[in-house]
């Protein structure tokens, strides 16, 4: 009975490891070469992967480092790009303050969907709690979510 755990684990951890994978632009659809291309035509440093059954593609447009996601057929899906803290709409940055005083930002991006235009999310920790929080450019709380759930969801893409 161990050893049939011990290996169904094994099984599961390998598996795990192969939705998030680098692939060459050679394993990359035409569609979204094209979709990608078209959307940011000033891309450098460009680097594929493949996340469950969407491409991600991580580049870098103007200096500035960004990863889009696309589907198979080079539909857009996301964009996020990292951003400075400094870089907030001031009534994010007031939302953040008021409803997680003492916590400290360690990561800050803004995303922009086609279904949900731009949204700001931030990692928020004080001590041992921690936070993944999406808010409106108005500084509105869209989403909050317990930092550990977050990188166990990232883990299944």
């Amino acid at each position: 009975m161990k050893k049939t755990m011990v290996l169904l684990s094994a099984i599961l951890l390998i598996s795990l490891m192969g939705y998030a994978q680098k692939i060459t632009p050679d394993k990359v659809p035409a569609a979204v070469k094209e979709a990608f291309t078209k959307k940011f035509p000033a891309a450098t440093a460009i680097k594929y992967e493949m996340e469950m059954k969407d491409y991600e593609i991580n580049f870098k447009d103007k200096g500035v480092e960004k990863s889009a996601n696309f589907d198979a057929s080079g539909k857009w899906l996301e964009t996020e790009t990292e951003i400075k803290e400094s870089d907030l709409p001031k009534e994010v940055s007031a939302a953040a303050a008021k409803n997680f005083d003492g916590f400290k930002v360690s990561e800050v991006a803004k995303t922009e969907t086609p279904g949900k235009g731009l949204i700001y999310e931030m990692d928020l920790q004080k001590d041992k709690e921690g936070y993944v929080v999406q808010f409106s450019p108005k500084g509105d709380v869209l989403k909050k979510t317990p930092l550990k759930k977050e990188k166990e969801e990232e883990k299944k893409k």
